[in-house]
């Protein structure tokens, strides 16, 4: 590499290091989160049986497939004959194939999202590389590298079996890719193209841009937006005639429908029909939560908010400059870089269905690369390695305030995490995970039974809760819940962050008592444990909720409790 590029270098090598160790690090904190027990039984399920069945209608089956893989050595159970497989019922049928399976269901889990993790992470890197350091420059790459490493939602999303990731990696590979056939398009020192190059890279770009399809519904939208982008290009640019520019497009969509049909084993018509089921299922909207504010059609700035709280000041203040030296002097080919985030957040603005910073992953890699770029721009200041360091020492102290629970990560305009859940809850927050969290503090406290709003599929009682339930918002079978309140002599009320903002229940003020009060533990950021003891206002609203769900034996224990 030489003396030049010792800092960048230093600085990516830095960042691996501290991605890695807090990737695997969440991974062994988190409980299952709402989706991959759905996720991961459906891809060992197209593995083992070679059916597309159970989630096909809402996901693309590659992610799945790919999270999946590894399991097939462990020799799982795939449960095809039983119901909740053949009455296509993904929740139960996700809960049973975890917790019933041969290996033990953190075996079965981690080892997905071990495997899953090192595959997105390994392939974002070499996507940045490719585009990067022919955009720009070998730095910026390195730089830009750096600066996705460093970002929660990389380390807590890319670790999840779920196709968030999937979809951040493929969008913005598909981009990358057709980059270089517009790069490899160009003359250098008098030398025509090589035709070679542009037939691979269009094809390159045109087959990622497939599987990124057959990985998310949502990335139907690239191959428009690619072949738009370099007809436009080369409109300006001149270099080659428009009928040998549409033979390069015809290939690149030959290539992207050949890897829709190799995953989809030739049934592009089951791809369609789960394309027009999703965006039907889209547009019905769905109940979200957003600063104070309710509603299931979604405001227009609930993504840029997200944006702006959970990622990290100093990435976001340096893609800033990234844009900046982006556009002065501006380039055409700077539009690689700034159009198709530009262009995936503005459609983001009108989406009503806005549970989670993940809906726009695929913008996450542009703004990493933005960041790498005003980093790159500012190094060249004569302070610029202390500016480098700086960024880095500061941007790992923001994120290592929450390790090793990521997911829950916000920044300081946010108040840091501890204050996360009144901006944003649900799978930016509380998506389930922090019950292993909430189970080993109660284990340190003698095990004592707890009254459990929970918001998840994962079974607390399999990590250590000794829980009697109490508002559940949850798709899975969770019938462990079997403490017995009338028994309970210290009232214990654990409550999941996306319940006790109220996001899903008809009275979002249920549980609003509480913010009132301080709980004695908060587990991972998002699960809050209130003792209720002597608290006879507490109890007795404790009591009314048990008697609104029809629980009057449990609701007349607690009044007795009051002295009622």
């Amino acid at each position: 590499m030489g003396k030049k590029y010792s800092i960048p270098v230093i600085l990516a090598g830095a960042a691996l290091v501290f991605h890695l160790f807090g990737g695997f690090a969440f991974i062994r904190s988190a409980a299952p989160t709402y989706d991959e027990t759905v996720h991961l039984s459906s891809g060992y399920s197209y593995l083992s049986t070679g059916l597309y069945r159970m989630n096909v209608m809402d996901h693309p089956p590659l992610s799945e497939m790919l999270s999946a893989l590894p399991l097939m050595a462990l020799k799982a159970q795939s449960f095809a004959g039983h119901p909740y497989f053949a009455n296509l019922m993904p929740y139960h049928y996700g809960d049973l194939f975890l917790y019933q399976n041969g290996p033990s269901p953190d075996k079965l889990l981690n080892t997905a999202r071990g495997f899953t993790f090192l595959l997105w992470t390994a392939l974002l890197l070499l996507f940045i590389w490719l585009f990067v350091s022919r955009l720009i420059s070998p730095d910026a790459a390195l730089l830009s590298m750096a600066a996705a490493l460093l970002m929660p939602v990389f380390i807590s999303n890319d670790a999840l079996v779920t196709t968030d990731a999937a979809a951040a990696v493929f969008y913005f590979g598909s981009f990358a890719l057709a980059w270089r056939f517009i790069d490899a398009a160009k003359p250098v020192e008098g030398k025509k193209p090589r035709p070679a190059a542009l037939w691979g890279w269009a094809a390159a770009a045109g087959f990622t841009a497939g599987l990124g399809m057959a990985g998310k519904f949502s990335l139907f939208i690239v191959p428009p937006l690619v072949l738009a982008g370099w007809f436009a290009h080369d409109h300006f640019s001149r270099r080659m005639s428009a009928g040998r520019l549409a033979g390069f497009a015809a290939a690149y969509l030959a290539a992207c429908l050949l890897a829709v049909a190799l995953v989809y084993k030739g049934d592009l018509g089951l791809y369609y029909d789960g394309l027009k089921a999703t965006l039907t299922r889209l547009d019905q909207g769905r109940s979200s939560f957003a600063a104070g504010r309710y509603g299931v059609n979604g405001v227009w700035w609930y993504f840029p908010f997200a944006l702006a709280v959970k990622t990290p000041l100093l990435t976001l203040f340096f893609a800033l400059v990234g844009i900046w030296a982006a556009l002065k002097p501006f380039r055409r080919r700077a539009l690689w870089l700034l159009l198709p985030p530009a262009f995936f957040l503005a459609v983001s603005l009108n989406t009503k269905v806005q549970i989670g910073y993940r809906h726009i992953m695929p913008v996450m890699p542009f703004l990493a690369v933005l960041a790498g770029a005003g980093l790159a721009a500012a190094s060249r200041a004569r302070t610029g390695g202390w500016l480098l360091a700086g960024w880095f020492a500061l941007t790992a102290l923001s994120l290592s305030r929450v390790e090793p629970f990521y997911l829950a990560y916000f920044n300081e305009l946010a108040g840091g995490p501890a204050k996360g859940y009144r901006s944003l809850v649900d799978s930016n927050l509380d998506w389930g995970q922090d019950v292993k969290a909430l189970g080993s503090y109660l284990k340190g406290q003698g095990n004592p039974p707890v009254i459990f709003s929970y918001f998840g599929v994962a079974r607390p009682e399999r990590y250590g809760v000794n829980y009697a339930p109490l508002g559940v918002v949850t798709n899975a079978p969770l019938d462990g819940g079997r403490a017995d309140v009338c028994a309970m002599k210290r009232p214990l009320l654990a409550v999941s962050a996306t319940n006790l903002q109220g996001t899903y229940y008809a009275d979002h003020s249920t549980f609003a008592w509480l913010k009132e009060r301080k709980p004695v533990h908060v587990a991972g950021y998002s699960i809050f444990l209130y003792d209720l003891s002597g608290d006879k206002d507490g109890i007795e609203r404790l009591a009314a909720l048990f008697d609104r769900e029809g629980s009057n034996a449990e609701a007349d224990c607690l009044y007795s409790l009051a002295g009622k």
